[in-house]
């Protein structure tokens, strides 16, 4: 689009800031900030990041929760051209070493705890071994050699302007997106200021966002998902954002309800939660209108229910780390229910899909399950430092993902899993999804994740992983009575997990199915 063209991440917030100043741009807790109070903010911090040696191409690590402090030091560090290094708040020293020695990362910003965890000291015993890094800035009071108050920063910046700074918006970088690393050390998607801009604008048209909304932020803004839908969208559409800084399902409700919420980003898990919250009915949450949601798949019925039970157009989409901080496919506003249901939408504007054999990667005709790849605009321009996964995974300018899906009706996309997913039971392949959408319907059932587990015989047994609901106990032999009549007898699991939670990667979206030696 070429309105998006020549418009860098910095610039979004300088827009709106210039275009409705005294809007409240955003929530956190008691503090309330204008457009026009981030952007002087921003500002502020840049010029003094400027003049403590930050320049455009420089590496500058975020490693903090949602906040008023981290918009701030994203669009600062954008403004001077920086490229961000994303950390996940919820990672923990050796997650936080590779990635902030991978990227050479010249800064990191940091609270110095949160959650129960200490950053600081972390970061300081790290020291020797993040040669790159020169500078700490921290969201506290003291200062030492190479660390820096943020506020102090902020207050000291005075009434110095930040540098100009010429930023081509589709070739300079904007940021480093992390994957999870569940197949082997995390790599860094290399994201454009115009991917990661346009990507914010997509968004909005899954669920018609407009400047009117009030968003709500828990969404990890350090997550591919939580980056495009929470950190950009609303700033980029002048609406107002209401963070989190960890989801608690009592006080979204409490957040929806004072700050009139409209929109709500979240994964399947969350909407979980809301639905059977004994409080829920305590609580107006008439105001939100439309969600998106995203992460993992959605258990069958879940859009229908949310929508049935809370009012809520829901609309479910494919995105990734690779493009970033996007999508890929996504149900044009409005669509049926049941398109919703079924599908994760079709490709976005600009966006060829294809459906392959994995093996041949050959094209496959509609209706055939095969590997999801795509070629656009929002594709990443490959891993950072490391060119040999970048040409695994981008082949004849086609992005191979791993992804099962296939290609419907109309050009809708169904997803299925990962390739990865698929079990290998005696030569027997199952794709764990179709097991999971039989399993759900159990009345006992609340969440329930089929994976593999090691057979010396068969090579692979299929475990399926239960969360009962409150009060009620699952045997196997009901499982397997529920399901026998509908699948094939090499179907049916073997083994059964009673769990009270299911594990989460470190973005706290998706299930991590896959421990140390690939199996979960």
């Amino acid at each position: 689009m070429k309105i998006f063209e020549s418009l860098t991440v910095g610039k979004v917030l300088e827009k709106s800031a210039t275009q409705v100043p005294d809007k409240t741009a955003v929530v956190d807790g008691e503090q309330r900030k204008t457009f026009k109070e981030l952007n002087t903010m921003a500002n502020a911090l840049a010029a003094s990041l400027a003049e403590i040696g930050f320049k455009k191409g420089d590496r500058a690590a975020i490693y903090m929760k949602n906040s008023i402090e981290f918009m701030v030091a994203f669009y600062a560090l954008q403004k001077l051209g920086a490229i961000v290094v994303w950390v996940n708040s919820l990672y923990r020293k050796k997650e936080a070493e590779f990635i902030l020695k991978n990227s050479e990362a010249k800064g990191v910003f940091i609270f110095r705890e949160w959650n129960d965890h200490h950053y600081l000291l972390d970061i300081l015993s790290l020291k020797n071994e993040l040669v790159e890094l020169e500078s700490i800035i921290l969201v506290g009071d003291d200062e030492g050699q190479g660390i820096y108050s943020f506020y102090s920063l902020i207050e000291r910046a005075g009434d110095k302007a930040v540098p100009s700074v010429d930023i081509n918006s589709q070739e300079d970088l904007s940021m480093l997106l992390y994957t999870s690393g569940t197949t082997g050390k995390p790599k860094g998607a290399m994201i454009t200021h115009y991917a990661a801009v346009r990507s914010g604008w997509e968004y909005s048209l899954g669920v018609q966002a407009n400047s009117e909304d009030i968003f709500i932020g828990f969404l990890p803004m350090s997550h591919s998902y939580g980056c495009g839908s929470i950190l950009i969208q609303p700033i980029l559409l002048q609406s107002t954002v209401v963070l989190m800084d960890k989801f608690e399902v009592e006080k979204a409700f409490r957040l929806i309800e004072q700050e009139k919420i409209t929109l709500q980003l979240a994964a399947p898990p969350h909407y979980i939660l809301e639905l059977n919250h004994n409080s829920r009915p305590n609580y107006d949450l008439s105001s939100l209108r439309a969600g998106l949601i995203a992460g993992m798949i959605a258990p069958e019925g879940l859009i229908t229910q949310v929508e049935k039970e809370m009012g809520v157009y829901l609309t479910s989409f494919w995105g990734a780390s690779e493009v970033g901080p996007g999508l890929g496919t996504m149900c044009p506003y409005p669509s049926p229910l049941d398109i919703r249901e079924k599908y994760i939408g079709r490709p976005i504007a600009d966006t060829r899909m294809r459906v392959v054999d994995p093996n041949t990667r050959k094209e496959l005709e509609d209706g055939q399950i095969g590997e999801l790849t795509l070629a656009g605009w929002h594709v990443m321009k490959g891993y950072w430092k490391n060119p040999d996964e970048t040409q695994r995974q981008i082949i004849d300018g086609w992005l191979f993902m791993g992804d099962l899906a296939s290609r419907e009706k109309g050009g809708y996309f169904k997803i299925y899993g990962r390739t990865k997913d698929l079990i290998n039971r005696g030569g027997y392949k199952i794709n764990p999804y179709e097991l999971e959408c039989m399993l759900i319907e159990h009345p006992k059932v609340e969440q329930v994740c089929i994976v593999a587990t090691p057979n010396p015989i068969l090579g692979e047994s299929i475990c399926a992983c239960v969360i009962p609901k409150a009060g009620q106990t699952v045997t196997l032999k009901e499982v397997r009575d529920l399901m026998k009549d509908e699948v094939a007898p090499h179907k049916l699991p073997d083994e059964l997990c009673i769990m009270d939670d299911f594990p989460k990667l470190s973005g706290g979206v998706k299930i991590k199915k896959f421990g140390k030696d690939g199996l979960a």
